[in-house]
């Protein structure tokens, strides 16, 4: 290759971003190209206002500067030309974009369960590989700066760490996976995307087994990213995606309103049901909903004026297929079968009261719809949803700090590692939305 040609890597199936950049410079780090810059400009730029602020990555506080895209100053935590607000340190020639001074510098991965992440500076040559997308520590990075564990052998981009738990290919909905969701796949696996070859064993996937869709985790990426999109928007939403890298705190779902006479037949039930109106709370009283088997209290309701059968409005509403991303193959909400004892994968077995669970129709896996529901990020409370403990070598005894109750090692757990939190996910949910589904909406499959 011509050692003048520039190399072009944003083509690549990655969320993380390339620069284009010469063969003569690669080997470069991002602090000697700046010495490049015209000094006497730098030094011509006024101070605006009197904000100042200190970043983790330069020890000296920054001042605010208004620069223009003519003073060819670059952001040294993008790489980009500032052209905007910005917060620098003329004395270090040190410079960077308002909104990239505001990155997180604490992120919690759900890929990384229990550790924290830090952002830190990407030294030249320092040899990591990124968990997601198994692309090392190329020079010609956007972004010189990673996210990694200080415990463990654990990084990832920054592009990367903010993709979402699912994202949509042409309308079909794909759940992100951190291990291999077809373990028994003998044959080879493609990408229905760019129909190249899947790592089996590391790769970070995202997959859909109704539509039988699976692909690399990058390819998902450009639907998100996009190759053509500019410089500009791709940070921003990098940083879009960090800030919300755990979705929102518990909330009770808000299903669509159906008029008041409007029937609504499902499977649990032969008849339509109808809503009931206040005036017949009376008659409710310290009756059990027909679904989740708690009292119905004043909540709004549906009942069949056939049968004697009344559930929650909210129960009516279940999705009747959704995709877990515990759990590779689709859903279903089906009866519980009298008489069978139920073990849900996710409490073990605690919720006894439910009439419905979702079940897989391949595998041994059921779940109770507030166990399928639980949040993953409980953000007002420093809450992590981990499928198990995160400390794999721990043999003392959990205690629940709610129940007192001793906790399996095996099963869904609440954790919180600032304060050493750990809940059983029933006495969160009890806690935490006052025995209400919380959104499922986000898994629901569109039959």
């Amino acid at each position: 290759m011509d050692k003048n040609e520039f190399i072009s890597l944003r083509d690549g199936p990655f969320p993380c971003r390339f620069r284009y950049i010469s063969e003569d410079n690669i080997q470069q780090t991002s602090i000697s190209a700046k010495n490049h810059q015209p000094n006497h400009k730098i030094d011509e730029i006024e101070r605006i206002g009197s904000n100042e602020r200190k970043h983790f990555s330069h020890r000296h506080n920054l001042l605010m500067y208004s620069l223009r895209a003519s003073d060819f100053v670059h952001c040294y935590f993008c790489e980009t030309i500032i052209s905007g607000m910005a917060y620098g340190c003329k004395r270090c020639r040190y410079f960077l974009h308002e909104s990239c001074s505001e990155f997180p510098q604490l992120i919690e991965h759900l890929s990384h369960p229990g550790h924290q992440l830090t952002l830190k500076y990407t030294p030249i040559d320092s040899g990591y590989i990124c968990k997601a997308c198994h692309v090392g520590d190329n020079p010609a990075l956007l972004f010189n700066f990673h996210y990694s564990c200080n415990l463990c052998d654990f990084a990832i981009h920054m592009g990367c760490a903010s993709m979402p738990c699912k994202v949509f290919h042409k309308e079909t909905g794909l759940s992100l996976f951190y291990s291999n969701p077809l373990k028994n796949e003998a044959g080879p696996l493609l990408c229905d995307i760019c129909n190249h070859s899947i790592n089996k064993t590391n790769s970070w996937v995202y997959y859909d087994h109704s539509h039988n869709f699976i692909t690399h985790f990058g390819c998902a990426a450009d639907s998100i990213y996009g190759k053509g999109k500019d410089d500009k928007s791709y940070i921003m939403g990098v940083k879009t995606g960090l800030t919300n890298l755990d979705g929102d705190d518990t909330s009770i779902v808000h299903y669509q309103k159906y008029d008041d006479g409007k029937k609504d037949e499902r499977f649990f039930h032969r008849h339509g049901l109808h809503l009931l109106d206040r005036s017949q709370d009376n008659i409710v009283k310290n009756r059990k909903c027909g679904i989740c088997g708690l009292d119905l209290s004043t909540d709004k309701k549906k009942g069949c004026s056939t049968c004697d059968y009344i559930i929650h409005e909210r129960c009516s509403h279940l999705p009747e297929k959704i995709q877990h991303p515990f759990h590779p193959h689709t859903l279903t909400l089906v009866p519980k079968k009298d008489g069978v004892e139920v073990q849900c994968n996710g409490c073990r077995g605690c919720h006894t009261n439910y009439t419905v669970l979702y079940h897989c129709k391949i595998c041994d896996f059921q779940l109770h719809p507030s166990c399928a529901a639980c949040p993953r990020r409980l953000k007002k409370l420093d809450l992590t949803l981990c499928y198990e403990f995160p400390y794999k070598n721990e043999v003392s005894k959990l205690f629940c700090n709610y129940c007192s109750k001793v906790i399996n090692k095996d099963q869904w757990l609440y954790y919180g590692r600032s304060k050493d939190e750990k809940r059983h996910i029933t006495c969160q949910l009890a806690v935490g939305v006052s025995n209400c589904y919380v959104t499922l909406r986000d898994l629901e499959i569109e039959p």
